[in-house]
């Protein structure tokens, strides 16, 4: 036990000896001016040799030369350092000046704090050295040194370099391994790896702690707005904001715009609002007008009478004569017109089977064309046009240089690991929360997944393709790894270094200085790992983590593993095979521990492509029920079961369904013979569009004749030839409208509307072609059946005890007939409150159109549950880096060739001698305000980084004795520089284009050469070559570009910013280079160069197909001004509405939605015209009746034929797998629909019964010449006249007629004179049919008359019943106060042959 005692307490005194030997050693040393504290290093660079001599005098020219370079101050003067140290320095130096030689100042001070403890002469008077200990060559040694500096030093360097760029980082961030670098990490950073510095050094900032140690000064230091000491420029604003005087240029983000406002409120909804209020006080004050007015001069119903001494004041003026004229016309080219349609369909009627063979052949030979029929789903052809800016861009960019690889990308995140916390070396032990997705675990699987990717193979016509032979390779033939970016390529992609660990660091350590200084070639502070991927490129962060907040990139909520593949404008084949392996592959992988989510770059058009097709069968289910629809709801249902099998219409509505297709394939086969490719929106939205209109037509002509139906089977032609010529105007004016509408929305630059216009005007127009031939065969046949008492669908069944005509209407007329026409009629108020409202809703949806965000999210093309909604979700909420951006410069003149000269290169580079006014200068500046400008980098510039290259100090550029090109790797053939010193910073002009090449060929290295440009710009620069001396040398450039990369893109709304912003600054660029066009491309251009013009497209498109309504209604109408007007108005209204529904329903402005607004434009002539040609067509008399008889007669087609079909169709669409279907195929379509069938059989009749413009003249002419000379155009009787209106439901089919105005006294007249009616009535009607008919008077008694409206069963007023040869005519004497006499009568009575009019007694 003493024995142990004894040698423990020797032991302990022997090395406390060792210990104070070792500081009397160093407290020896003189610290003074003129000494050194060291000199020279061991031969196996372990340590230093302690000396503390005098300086010794360098005697080797190689090191002088270098020392000349890199520490100038300290040439011709005896040093502390020898040749070999210098040597030494010089090569690790090099990857400093990398990033920091753009900055003068900055480069000069870096070096100076190195050379000065390296070589300073008075070197003791500022460094110690801690320990010693002796060399096994008899000298002193030491690992490591304390350099004293005042904090002013500190500060100084520091703040020199910190606003210093490189690779479009920060350069002192991957100095320090930390991007929120301090002088105090700088200065430790220094100490600590010796890679950079010339020895291991603690830095003591602050007061000397010994007299004999002075701290270094600032004054050996330069500002970074000042010149250095060796004459060389200060810093450029870019990288020193000090140096930004009054002539640079500060670049600062504009305010934001100011709203239009108006008082505070938005200006639009403001302006929509007043418009409104003034429009209901007008309606107000013509409603107190007329109120005050009719009750002045009568007592009676002021609803159902109207005034117009106004309109016979002017009919005494020019007005009068003008529209006399207009309506002669109008009435000619009406009565051509129909008489046109009434001879066709005779013809075709009485020859139905030669005119059903001639629809067939024609539909045979349109239809032939479809063999030439392709459907394209590329999306470029969808959405861009071929005459489009971005596209040509593409091309252009695509011809000269590489088109953007395909993108394979895999997000992985954590599946419920828990976040790790660690002690960070590299943050002095501190305690770091590094996220679930680093832990070991799922790094592991990730490494064992990426490794599964790289290995799929696929095939291809019996060749096996790998990855390798589709992958995007930048250092090729050098180097064929993929470039596949991921954090785990700073592992090389092995398992083996993730589990390195060495002195008590492991893995998260190197993740933490890779994340920081990801183009190392070296982490000496851990393991000695590179972390430069196995492809010779770095694994950008931004562009592997995700999820993360500014830099703290440990925090990372994901990893991403992209892997790039060739891309070529014609054939990728290969790829596409690869990529569909791939995606095989990923559907079908799950792992416990991480969750993924993955995408390539076919993905999302074979998901848009299968699911499209897949809700097919959604159309198809669709329009079935359509069908099933169409053919219960035509016929009219009975009580026996045998009479509903003949009243049935199930092959009339067959039939037109099938002239519906034919018209779809007929277009489809047109413009496929002609080259056209049709795409899916044609395919699902025109056979929509076109059985709205078509079946709308049905409905009406078929309603029309089983209102006047024939008599027997041989008055069938007849029938139908007289029937058709009445309605026959109207589906032409419907046909008309929608053909030119749909015309003149192919004007459109967007290629989706243009095909969808083009299709759809060229079908409606077949459609309408086929309405007037085959399907007038299909009714006559189907009539003739119908009178022989034949089964529909069996015609050759026969039962003649079956009833084959029926006066039962159906539900749908006579819900309009009984309950809605009364309800919405019954008051004036309620009129007028209805179409208050009406204007309100338009006003509104004004109001909100500015509102409406624009632009197609790719999440909304997806189907419901698809894998690439995971995806894009995880990109947009993960990733932190935007998409590259190209700025590409083209030669507009000579500019390339001139480009040698200096002046030229001025222009564009962004190097500190380069105008600070340059091109790229500019677009620099653009990154730091990001946040606007949407430039998240500055541009990687092969021009600057070429001159960097050329220059001799980082031995880049050399070459063989022949001339030949020397790769720097090349380290043991003899090469010579390509410049010399003396030829400054650029290469002679001779000499530029001369080496460019070699360096666009040249791979970067980390140990020799860093600015090869063959890694990042090998297809940046598009040469014109020529010939020079005895071979092929680039005379010129024809084009090139520079790459930066936009920020974070996540909505529609922020990639159309970014490319508004690009098409800003390269416009702005272009100003500041002579003879060049600066354009901007990224591969998202494309796609949405649209929405820049979109809001003006919309505009445009839908004003054109509004104004075409409106001039063909004009003319069809018969130059009705009127008319014409309100069907214009209507449609605006629908489609103002479809905005303010767009907006509720958050549905965005893009190329479907205004293909489905033009499309709401076609269906809302269908909705309107019918009703409004049926007003004017009506025999009634007064703009109230007039507007309940076309309620009345059209209402019921409108709301089977349009309404009610295309809900049913509608309804189905909901159910489709694809958002696209939901959101702009079925809630547009069923907006459509409701908000076209609230206008026609509410808004329009009620404003009709206000506005509506009448042409009485010429249609009653004719039949009053007996009495009159003329009729009144005014709406309603007056004063003096007679008010016939119906008092219940239903009214007779003429309601009321005026006296002859012309000679009729003032209105003012206290005593207007009585009038006598004459109404004379069918001669084949027999009044003892009913027990209704008093049988004194011959007048219908209702007996569901409302007390307030009591039975009328005798003419108050001394009417009689006379006969005549014509039959029994009703002669009512009355004056005014008689006026609201109601006269019963049957509605099925033809009174359109009738004679009726009023004349004064």
């Amino acid at each position: 036990m003493f024995s142990k005692l004894y040698l423990l307490v020797l032991t302990l005194g022997i090395l406390s000896n060792q210990i104070r030997a070792q500081y009397e050693v160093a407290d020896s040393l003189v610290h003074e001016k003129g000494r050194c504290i060291t000199y020279g290093f061991s031969p196996n660079n372990i340590h230093y040799y302690v000396y503390n001599g005098e300086p010794v005098e360098l005697e080797d020219r190689e090191a002088m030369s270098l020392l000349k370079e890199y520490c100038p101050m300290y040439v011709n003067q005896p040093l502390c350092c020898d040749a070999r140290q210098i040597t030494e320095f010089a090569a690790k130096i090099k990857m400093a000046a990398n990033l920091l030689k753009n900055c003068a100042s900055c480069w000069s001070n870096f070096r100076t704090i190195l050379c000065q403890q390296m070589c300073s002469p008075d070197q003791s008077t500022f460094m110690e050295i801690p320990e010693m200990f002796p060399t096994s060559d008899g000298a002193l040694g030491a690992y490591s040194f304390r350099t004293s500096l005042t904090k002013e030093y500190a500060v100084k360097l520091f703040d020199s370099c910190k606003e210093v760029t490189s690779f479009g980082l920060s350069a002192i961030g991957m100095i320090c391994a930390d991007m929120d670098c301090t002088y105090v990490r700088l200065l430790k950073e220094l100490g600590d790896n010796s890679s950079r510095a010339p020895y291991h050094t603690d830095y003591y900032v602050g007061n000397s702690r010994s007299e004999m140690i002075t701290p270094l000064k600032a004054d050996v230091l330069t500002h970074c707005w000042e010149p250095t000491r060796e004459g060389e420029d200060a810093c450029t604003c870019d990288d020193c904001s000090e140096a930004c005087g009054s002539d640079q240029i500060v670049v600062t983000a504009p305010p934001p715009s100011e709203p239009f406002q108006i008082l505070g409120l938005d200006g639009i909804a403001a302006i929509m609002g007043a418009l409104y209020v003034l429009l209901t006080l007008l309606i107000g004050l013509h409603c107190l007008i007329r109120w005050i007015y009719n009750g002045y001069n009568r007592n009676g119903d002021s609803d159902s009478i109207d005034s117009s001494s106004s309109i016979g004041d002017i009919k005494r003026g020019l007005v009068k004569n003008l529209r006399h004229k207009m309506v002669s016309k109008g009435h000619t080219i009406d009565t051509i017109i129909s008489n046109g349609f009434h001879i066709w369909s005779s013809i075709c009627c009485r020859h139905p089977g030669k005119c059903m063979i001639g629809s067939i052949l024609g539909v045979a030979v349109f239809t032939s064309g479809l063999s030439y029929f392709k459907i394209t789903t590329d999306p470029v052809k969808l959405w861009s046009s071929p005459t489009s800016i971005a596209r040509q861009q593409k091309e252009f960019f695509d011809e000269h240089f590489t088109p953007f690889y395909r993108t394979t990308q895999v997000v992985i995140k954590a599946n419920g690991q828990e976040p790790e916390l660690y002690n960070v070396a590299a943050r002095r032990m501190e305690e770091v929360k590094f996220g679930a997705v680093l832990t070991k675990e799922v790094l592991t699987e990730a490494m064992t997944l990426q490794n599964i990717l790289v290995n799929i193979t696929a095939q291809v016509d019996g060749q096996t393709v790998t990855l390798e032979d589709v992958c995007y390779k930048p250092l090729a033939p050098d180097n064929n790894n993929c470039a596949i970016m991921s954090p785990l390529q700073w592992f090389q992609n092995s398992q083996q270094n993730l589990e390195i660990e060495r002195s008590g660091r492991n893995y998260l350590d190197h993740m933490y200085y890779c994340a920081r200084n990801y183009l190392s070639p070296n982490d000496a502070s851990n393991t000695g790992t590179p972390c430069l991927g196995l492809f010779g490129g770095p694994a950008i962060t931004n562009l592997v983590y995700g999820g993360y907040e500014g830099e703290e990139y440990e925090g990372a909520e994901s990893i991403l593993i992209t892997i790039p593949l060739n891309n070529h404008v014609t054939n990728n084949t290969l790829a596409l095979a690869w990529e569909k392996e791939f995606l095989n592959f990923m559907k079908e992988y799950s792992n416990d521990k991480i969750k993924v989510s993955f995408s390539a770059e076919r993905a999302i058009e074979d998901e848009i492509s299968e699911s499209s097709f897949q809700d097919l069968y959604t159309v198809f289910i669709s329009y079935a029920l359509m069908f099933i629809y169409v053919s219960l709801t035509l016929g009219k249902l009975q009580l026996s079961c045998a009479s509903n099998l003949i009243q049935a219409k199930s092959m009339v509505g067959l039939s037109g369904v099938i002239i519906v297709l034919c018209s779809v394939a007929c277009s489809l086969g047109i413009f496929s013979f002609f080259g056209w490719e049709a795409t899916l929106i044609v395919i699902e939205v025109v056979p929509f569009l076109v059985l709205a209109v078509g079946v709308d037509n049905i409905y009406i002509l078929v309603q029309a004749l089983q209102k006047d139906p024939p008599k027997s089977v041989s008055n069938v032609p007849q029938q139908i030839s007289i029937v058709f010529g009445r309605i026959g105007p109207s589906m032409l004016l419907s046909g008309c409208c929608e053909t030119v509408a749909f015309s003149l929305g192919a004007l459109s630059s967007m290629p989706a509307v243009k095909n969808f216009s083009l299709y759809a005007a060229l079908a409606v127009f077949i459609n309408f072609l086929l309405q007037c031939t085959a399907f007038l065969s299909v009714i006559t046949w189907d009539l003739k059946r119908q009178l022989s008492g034949k089964y529909d669908c069996c015609c050759c069944i026969k039962n003649e005890e079956a009833e084959n005509k029926s006066n039962r209407k159906g539900v749908v007329p006579v819900v309009i007939e009984k309950y809605w026409a009364p309800a919405l009629f019954s008051s004036k108020c309620l009129r007028a409150a209805v179409v208050a409202f009406f204007f309100f809703i338009t006003c509104a949806s004004i109001g909100m159109m500015n509102r409406i965000d624009i632009g197609l999210d790719q999440t909304v093309a997806l189907p419901h549950h698809s894998y690439l909604g995971d995806y894009y979700r995880d990109i947009f909420s993960q990733l932190r880096v935007g998409p590259p951006v190209y700025f590409v410069f083209h030669n507009k003149g000579d500019t390339w060739q001139r480009f040698p000269k200096r002046e030229a290169q001025d222009e564009i580079c962004m190097g500190r001698t380069c105008n600070s006014t340059s091109a790229l200068n500019y677009l620099k500046r653009q990154s730091t305000i990001s946040n606007y400008s949407t430039i998240a980098t500055p541009p990687n510039s092969w021009l600057d980084d070429y001159f960097a290259w050329l220059d001799p100090t980082f031995e880049c550029c050399r070459i063989y004795f022949n001339g030949t090109f020397c790769p720097s790797t090349d380290r043991t053939s003899t090469c010579y520089p390509c410049l010399k010193k003396s030829d400054g910073e650029r290469p002679p002009p001779q000499l530029f284009f001369e080496h460019l090449p070699s360096f666009l060929n040249d791979n970067p290295n980390a140990e020799y050469c860093a600015k090869g440009g063959h890694a990042l710009y090998a297809d940046a620069v598009d040469f014109a070559y020529g010939r020079m001396r005895t071979s092929e040398h680039p005379v010129a450039i024809q084009t090139a570009y520079f790459q930066a990369y936009h920020t974070p893109l996540h909505k529609s709304a922020d990639f159309i910013q970014a490319y508004k912003r690009a098409l800003d600054i390269a416009e702005e660029m272009s100003s500041q280079v002579s003879n060049m066009t600066v354009y901007p491309y990224s591969v998202f251009y494309l796609f949405y160069e649209q929405y820049l013009t979109i809001t003006d497209e919309t505009i445009v498109n839908l004003l054109l197909c509004i104004m075409s309504v409106f001039i063909m209604s004009f003319i069809l109408l018969g130059f009705n001004l009127g008319p014409a007007l309100i069907i214009t108005i209507t449609v605006a209204m629908i489609t103002a509405d479809m905005f303010g529904l767009m907006y509720l329903w958050g549905i965005t402005l893009n190329a479907v939605s205004l293909v489905n607004l033009v499309m709401s434009v076609g269906i809302s002539v269908e909705f309107s015209s019918h009703i409004v040609k049926s007003f004017t067509k009506s025999k009634a008399v007064g703009r109230l009746d007039k507007s309940y008889d076309a309620l009345v007669r059209t209402g019921p087609s409108v709301l089977s034929g349009i309404t009610l079909t295309k809900f049913v169709g509608i309804v189905v669409l909901a159910f489709a797998k694809s958002q696209i279907f939901e959101i702009f195929y079925f809630r547009m379509y069923l907006g459509i629909v409701i908000l076209g069938a609230l206008h026609s059989l509410v808004f329009l009749p009620a404003l009709l019964s206000f506005i509506g413009f009448t042409n009485n003249f010429t249609d009653h002419a004719t039949k009053y010449d007996a009495v009159q000379t003329s009729t009144p155009d005014n709406d309603s009787p007056t004063d003096s006249g007679v008010n016939l209106k119906e008092a219940v439901s239903p009214p007779i089919n003429v309601a009321r007629y005026a006296h002859n105005t012309i000679d009729s006294p003032s209105l003012m007249s206290p005593k207007p004179p009585a009038y006598k009616l004459v109404m004379q009535a069918p001669t084949d009607y027999k009044y003892s049919q009913d027990s209704n008919i008093d049988a004194n008077t011959k007048t219908r008694v209702n007996p569901n008359n409302s007390a307030s409206r009591s039975p009328s069963t005798s003419l108050r007023s001394g009417g009689s019943l006379r006969s005549t040869k014509s039959g029994a005519s009703i002669v009512v004497t009355m004056n005014d106060n008689s006026a609201r006499q109601n006269i019963r009568s049957y509605d099925d009575i033809d009174y359109s042959n009738t004679a009726k009019y009023g004349v004064p007694v």
